[in-house]
């Protein structure tokens, strides 16, 4: 019976649908790592398009706005923090 098992289990493997846990939540911990570093950079390479398409648009509504870049950025990385901060209280996983 026991050897069934491990047949099986071996098979299974190398069929690819089993797989390694530790190599499994290496993994997931990578790619969520990764995701997270994409959007702590994003309010950098997006704020200055940002301020400058709103001052635009108040600008054709006759408000003569111009929004800093600074500013932009530093409100748009609170909220992206604020949101990944809420996001990583919810995220449990188990592999076993």
């Amino acid at each position: 019976m026991l050897k069934t098992q491990e047949r099986r289990l071996k098979l299974q493997k190398m069929k690819g649908e089993l797989v390694d846990a530790a190599r499994a939540k290496a993994l997931i911990f990578r790619l969520a790592r990764e995701e997270r570093d994409a959007w702590i950079n994003w309010p950098a390479r997006a704020a200055a398009l940002m301020a400058a398409e709103l001052s635009a648009a108040l600008s054709e509504q006759g408000s003569d706005v111009t929004l800093e870049t600074s500013l932009m950025q530093k409100t748009l990385e609170t909220h992206v923090r604020a949101q990944l901060s809420e996001l990583g209280q919810n995220v449990r996983f188990d592999l076993t």
